[in-house]
């Protein structure tokens, strides 16, 4: 296990600021970047315990501080240096990502799968960082989908340029936070670069796009924007604001409710693109899941989609599948009883894919569960969770708690 807590990184313009950063022992190759957004910083509310959550199903996790967010290597809560917040720009914040993907580099050998998640402000910077080699998707909470709509208002950019500064008051610490003209200059300079329209519509890697339907400060038709640009379906968290629930600070030993259900959908998004690890060939797990895509009959496009995707992560091309499609391989399951319970739930996947399941889908399920040895008290309650919050999945974490719990 590796844990760094107030670990120093040099971001844009050779400025220091700090990160954390924590894998876990049972770590499986995922790392979650996830970047704060405007007016924040890595250990504002409830990020601890979101990263506490993440960390225990067997996450990497960093979190880290922007550059110029305001705080300093001393002091990386609320905003001691408002010269440094006065002079952040959205280009610095772009290539703060830079530097700490390099400095992750340093430490996870060999570089893990990333994924980048940003809130707010935060999410439209990873969206702009997307394209990096080192980043396998990317995932947006209540982002924003325009650098250029914050500074659609022309009058108050005139009289910004006349001033050389404005402030926007922080009604929790009431400070005045000064930001200099020379943002908007910079924006202007990279505006191509900070096109987060473009970014989404040149991005080719998975992307999870999830927004509060009571959100005040980012509207949720931001959110509807990414959604349709990177072609990702939009999850909303009903009755939820901007922080999902959460606020600074955060005194409760648990999330708040909205918060653990962005975990739950984050978790199975990134479990769905995990290799599988198991000690048999990864060809027996694809032919396992072939033969249930043909149990009704015929093999729908979106389950030929997902078939496609688990194939290429195990290694397997497309003439691989087409051949498993043609013949039955021997299936025999894995020894540990977790790569079992997550084989399991990778064929429930399959099987709600589309979000329709037919007598015989079920049934073979089911017959699948016993013959790899699983509880069957356990493996029909994960076909009914599955079932009630289609496309929302269940964290690795409740998975391996409701087989527990049916232990005999």
């Amino acid at each position: 296990m590796l844990s760094l807590r107030n670990a120093i990184y040099i971001g844009s313009k050779k400025r220091a600021s700090l990160y954390d950063l924590t894998i876990p022992e049972n770590f499986q190759g995922d790392l979650i970047l996830f970047i704060h957004g405007y007016k924040g910083y890595k250990d504002w509310g409830a990020w601890n315990l979101m990263e506490q959550a993440f960390v225990e199903q067997g996450f990497g996790f960093c979190k880290f501080n922007l550059s110029h967010n305001g705080g300093t290597t001393e002091n990386g809560i609320d905003f001691p240096d408002l010269e440094a917040f006065a002079n952040n720009t959205y280009s610095k914040e772009k290539k703060d990502v830079q530097a700490i993907l390099s400095e992750l580099q340093k430490h996870v050998n060999p570089m893990s799968r990333i994924h980048l998640m940003g809130h707010s402000r935060g999410g439209g910077i990873a969206l702009l960082n997307a394209a990096d080699e080192r980043v396998s998707s990317v995932i947006t909470l209540a982002a924003i989908s325009s650098v250029a709509a914050r500074f659609a208002d022309e009058k108050m950019v005139a009289a910004w340029k006349e001033t050389g500064v404005r402030y926007v008051k922080n009604e929790r610490t009431k400070q005045d936070m000064p930001h200099y003209y020379s943002q908007y200059l910079d924006f202007v300079e990279y505006k191509d670069e900070l096109d987060i329209e473009k970014a989404c519509k040149n991005l080719n890697k998975p992307n999870l796009v999830i927004h509060g339907d009571k959100d005040t400060s980012v509207s949720i038709e931001e959110g509807v924007e990414i959604a349709q640009w990177t072609n990702s379906p939009l999850y909303t968290i009903e009755n939820t604001d901007h922080v999902f629930g959460s606020s600074h600070p955060w005194y409760q030993e648990e999330l708040p409710e909205a918060l653990e259900e962005v975990v739950t959908i984050v978790s199975t998004f990134i479990l769905k693109q995990q290799p599988v690890k198991l000690a048999d060939e990864n060809s027996q797990l694809a032919s396992q899941l072939v033969s249930l895509s043909k149990v009704d009959g015929e093999t729908k496009e979106m389950e030929l989609e997902f078939l496609l995707q688990i194939s290429e992560q195990l290694g397997l091309s497309k003439e691989d599948l087409i051949e498993l499609f043609e013949k039955q391989i021997a299936v025999t399951p894995p020894k540990n009883e977790v790569d079992r319970i997550i084989q399991f739930y990778r064929l429930c996947l399959l099987m709600f894919v589309d979000q329709e399941i037919h007598h015989e889908e079920l049934k073979a399920l089911r017959n699948t569960g016993l013959q790899m040895g699983l509880n069957p008290t356990a493996t029909e309650e994960v076909i009914k969770l599955i079932q009630l919050y289609p496309g929302k999945g269940i964290a690795v974490e409740k998975l391996i708690q409701i087989f527990q719990v049916n232990h005999n």
